[in-house]
């Protein structure tokens, strides 16, 4: 257990240490607003937190399409997958919500100096999402729900390709809430 913990996090400051992938762009009219992505950049979410009576974890891959701006504010668009697992527990019966999601998001960050950097991004789509167990009490084990679906959160940009992030998600109607990592690859 004690090999799995000092991988990952050797692996952490790796993914940190690639500066040939880290970019920020600046506005040239704003100068605390700024860019974190580009057209074709790949980030990774993963996000752990408390679900209801148990424990979520939520992960999924984002492709930035494209940069753009409105009145001078940068501002990135692009596509995500988000998929959900909710553990939960409640007098001795157990759960597990899932949900998965496709998406479009949307980013803009600030640039606060030194390493106070911010990129809050907010994803919209529709889901899909269930349930497995012996409890539960929003419908029937095994039922596959059809929804809206929401990703929103903001990413603390303390490295060059990994941001710390608090992250809130919604599909179908399985919620979840988290903090976690971004990784910039």
């Amino acid at each position: 257990m004690k090999r799995k913990i000092l991988g990952i996090v050797i692996l952490i400051f790796f993914c940190a240490s690639l500066g040939a992938f880290a970019y920020e762009k600046k506005s040239k009219q704003f100068p605390f607003m700024a860019s974190y992505n580009k057209g074709g950049q790949l980030n990774f979410y993963a996000a752990v937190g408390f679900y209801g009576i148990g424990l979520e974890v939520a992960a999924g891959p984002e492709l930035i399409i494209q940069e753009f701006d409105i009145g001078g504010i940068p501002l990135e668009w692009g596509v995500t997958v988000r998929g959900m697992l909710g553990f939960g527990g409640f007098l001795g019966y157990s759960w597990l919500d899932w949900g998965v999601a496709p998406m479009a998001t949307l980013h803009w960050g600030l640039d606060l100096g030194d390493i106070w950097k911010f990129d809050w991004y907010i994803g919209l789509g529709l889901g899909i999402s269930g349930t497995i167990g012996d409890y539960y009490y929003w419908g029937p084990e095994g039922e596959i729900r059809f929804g809206f679906a929401s990703f929103n959160g903001v990413a603390w940009q303390f490295a060059d390709n990994i941001a710390l992030i608090l992250d809130a998600g919604y599909a179908g109607y399985v919620g979840v809430y988290g903090i976690g990592v971004r990784f910039n690859l």
